[in-house]
């Protein structure tokens, strides 16, 4: 098996996220934006690319979307048992996307991400979210001399380069990490959230990922779907009040609460399974009976999750390939492992196109 960046050389490769690290280590940030724009892009580059050599082109709506989710949980008040206030995203002035982002939840009443981006006023706004991506770190995460990520001809859209398509693909966990820590960095060394952080703040999960109390909402509708057994290993989970809420694609490798990508786990094989991917009889399991129930999606939406399968079955195509190609153990049961090999990914492929057909003609049969 080729792997998938076998036609950019192991140099490029080592001199892309050389890059990156220089990026973050001798630019002077006076705000988050560029990190969560490195962020949004390597995940656009799952969600929306591939493993050919090519440059990917994305919409300034994608962008805008996925970088205002980022920072949707940031406008909520933040406490770590001192004062309590909403995080400084700037050294000066709030960064203008927070208060853009305050501004449509206050006219709207709505909490919820998934729900206030189908909202007219979040229609209106999107404008004044893409100029301000545009005027702050599209401008000035790239010195304009040497242009490795991405290059631009107006505010339409993206171009990411070949190479940094298919390496923050490859190194999505690398880059992500990288600019999550520099954020947490930046947040912690601003003057103005000295008074609301603590060093025992939890600020990643706060930042970056659902509460304990959002999964757990979650149980009863999961509990229902899977008549009361662990996802896994089909014990009964209905008498654990400590039955946990798993991400099937670990959060280690996509940090998205996607309502397809969140199964009822017992709790040995959630810490059995830990950071691994679900062998094979369980991805069908998942694709079969998770990905493929618009009803079920539908309700954990209704929770305030964003729902999109034809997302996650990209993201676990992606995944798995690379998986396969770096011969990567996956996870069967405890202390039980098997290695991801071509005919898995041959099934995933034709899985996916046998899904995203059959849902496409769905959404088209819905709008006849």
């Amino acid at each position: 098996m080729h792997n998938q960046l076998s036609k950019v050389s192991a140099e490029s490769q080592i001199e892309f996220l050389q890059k990156i690290q220089s990026l973050f280590e001798d630019s002077s940030f006076s705000a988050t934006y560029k990190f969560a724009l490195l962020i949004t892009l390597a995940n656009l580059a799952i969600e929306l690319g591939d493993d050919q050599e090519q440059e990917l082109i994305i919409p300034s709506e994608k962008i805008a979307t996925r970088f205002s989710e980022l920072y949707w949980p940031q406008i909520k008040e933040y406490s770590s048992g001192r004062d309590i206030g909403i995080l400084y995203q700037n050294n000066g002035t709030q960064a203008k996307m927070i208060s853009i982002l305050l501004d449509i939840q206050s006219q709207t009443g709505i909490d919820s991400f998934s729900d206030v981006i189908a909202h007219p006023i979040w229609i209106r706004k999107l404008n004044s979210i893409i100029t301000t991506i545009w005027d702050n770190p599209v401008f000035y995460l790239q010195e304009d001399e040497n242009k490795f990520i991405y290059t631009y001809l107006n505010k339409e859209s993206l171009t990411l380069t070949k190479e940094a398509h298919l390496c923050l693909r490859k190194f999505n966990e690398y880059s992500i990490q990288y600019a999550k820590n520099g954020w947490m960095t930046h947040l912690k060394t601003n003057a103005k959230n000295q008074k609301i952080l603590n060093t025992d703040s939890d600020l990643e999960s706060f930042l970056f990922g659902a509460s304990r109390e959002t999964l757990i909402q979650l149980r009863p509708i999961l509990i229902d779907y899977q008549h009361g057994k662990c996802f896994y290993c089909s014990k009964n989970t209905t008498t654990n009040s400590k039955a946990d809420v798993d991400h099937f694609i670990p959060w280690k490798k996509y940090s998205r609460n996607l309502a397809e990508n969140l199964v009822l786990s017992c709790a040995s094989c959630n810490r059995s399974k830990s950071d691994m991917l679900a062998a094979k009889v369980h991805l069908e399991k998942w694709i079969e009976e998770v990905v493929n129930n618009p009803k079920r999606n539908n309700e954990i939406r209704e929770l305030g999750f964003i729902s999109d399968p034809d997302c996650n079955i990209r993201i676990a195509k992606w995944a798995y390939r690379n998986a396969a190609i770096a011969s990567t153990n996956v996870w069967v049961t405890k202390n039980q492992y098997e290695i991801i090999n071509i005919d898995d990914l041959d099934y995933l492929g034709r899985v996916c196109l046998t899904y995203i057909s059959s849902f496409n003609r769905l959404n088209n049969e819905k709008l006849i």
